[in-house]
């Protein structure tokens, strides 16, 4: 860990900032950049960062995680999560609620919070929508939202209308947003993976397309009504997309995620029963996945997340029907979004965007900037390194990149800076 670095000759990527665009060196001093400009000469005891191709942006935020605590520390734990984000790039993360027990109160959003003080990074609480996540009555999102929850979610669909009417006209007064994932689950329950081809090759019990746009279209109807804000946390489909782009077109108050993970993998990929890819909200087909490409390029989708869901080798090592619900992905994010968009400037500034101001906003955070006088959250990264592979994680369910793809992920951090300390990932040059 280091105080005072000068970063030499980096390129800045800084949606709305000043120097977005620019080759510049940049004085972090106490936590703080103390200087922008060019050929800046270095102080004594001042640590030097330099690589060649690096790249600087405000810090990454990780709008969705979970790190199994309290209740599952076995799987991940808040400083065991907090180590892999960091070494993923993030500044900052904001945690489900689906917890044991759930964050349905303050005491329990306190608690973690004052937990989170020594971490190294931020910690953002996603509260509960309903108590106890049962989806039957609010949680009591007045102290919830003045603990410090950043919104309000159950971690799946909200399947009674009239609580998420609720919590809409509540929520819109709090500042907060409330989350649905577009997804109903009676059709067709018990569902293992997409509903295609490969589905029926394999023989398992898929999730058509269409349980997406059927919720998205409830829930975007309700939010219209509402005129309050609806965060969707995780669009899968080329038809999600496509409504979403519409709504906002019409003034709806709609914000959208997706996982990086879902812009790299489709249903092929789990050819040969492949249960690290197995996901509440499946990997879909080709099209769907280009859908959701063009979605991040244009801006329709706020947010590349990495729904970060870390198992023990208990839990993960069992046959494909009984593989738990996500992956470990944390520290893969954006080398997964820079090998599915491609190392160019436009797909950077694209994939910096997902990952910094737009999760900002949909979570209520203050914009970050690269400028002089600013507090220093900062992420040094290489859009065109070969990534590492996961290395921090307790999660043992991160996908074999290498098998499944038949290559190593493109893009990795290189170092983070927040609170006053500057922590090299990798090598600088010399």
């Amino acid at each position: 860990m280091e105080k005072n670095v000068l970063i030499h000759a980096v390129r800045i990527f800084d949606p709305h900032g000043p120097h977005d665009g620019q080759t510049v060196d940049v004085r972090i001093q106490s936590g703080t950049i103390a200087e922008v400009g060019k050929d800046l000469a270095p102080n004594d005891g001042e640590a030097i960062w330099n690589r060649a191709g690096a790249c600087l942006s405000p810090g990454w935020v990780d709008g969705q995680a979970h790190f199994r605590d309290p209740g599952e520390e076995v799987k991940e734990g808040l400083e065991q999560g907090a180590l892999a984000a960091q070494n993923g790039g993030f500044t900052d993360v904001a945690l489900l609620p689906s917890t044991q027990p759930p964050l349905d109160h303050k005491a329990e959003v306190h608690y973690l919070l004052r937990r989170a003080e020594s971490v190294g990074i931020g910690i953002h609480p996603i509260g509960a929508l309903s108590a106890g996540l049962a989806g039957k009555s609010l949680a009591e999102l007045h102290d919830l939202r003045t603990a410090g929850a950043v919104g309000f979610y159950d971690d799946g669909p909200v399947n009674h209308p009239e609580l998420l009417r609720r919590a809409l006209e509540y929520a819109s007064d709090l500042g907060a947003a409330v989350w649905a994932l577009p997804l109903e689950a009676r059709m067709n329950p018990g569902a293992i993976m997409h509903e295609g081809i490969t589905s029926t090759q394999l023989g398992l019990a898929g999730s058509p397309a269409a349980v997406e746009s059927m919720r998205l279209f409830r829930d975007l109807e309700i939010a219209r009504y509402t005129e309050g804000r609806l965060h969707i946390p995780l669009v899968t489909t080329a038809a999600g997309v496509d409504m979403i782009r519409k709504a906002k077109a019409e003034g709806v108050q709609v914000t959208c995620a997706t996982s990086a993970h879902h812009l790299l993998f489709i249903d092929e990929h789990l050819n040969g029963f492949n249960g690290t890819l197995r996901a509440r909200m499946p990997f879909r087909s080709a099209a769907d996945r280009d859908a959701l490409r063009a979605g991040v390029l244009d801006g329709t989708i706020d947010a590349l997340v990495s729904d970060h869901r870390p198992e023990d080798l208990e839990h993960a090592e069992v046959e494909f029907m009984l593989a738990p619900e996500g992956l470990a992905g944390i520290e893969t994010v954006f080398a997964a979004a820079c090998t599915a968009l491609g190392g160019e400037d436009a797909a950077t500034a694209a994939i910096v965007r997902a990952l910094t101001a737009g999760p900002r906003s949909v979570l209520g955070l203050e914009q970050a900037h690269v400028q002089a006088g600013e507090a220093a959250r900062l992420t040094w990264f290489d859009p065109q390194a070969e990534a590492p592979e996961p290395s921090t994680s307790r999660g043992v369910n991160a996908p074999d990149y290498a098998a499944i793809l038949g290559g190593r992920l493109r893009g990795t951090a290189l170092g983070v800076i927040r609170g006053g300390e500057a922590i090299r990932l990798r090598p600088a040059d010399r």
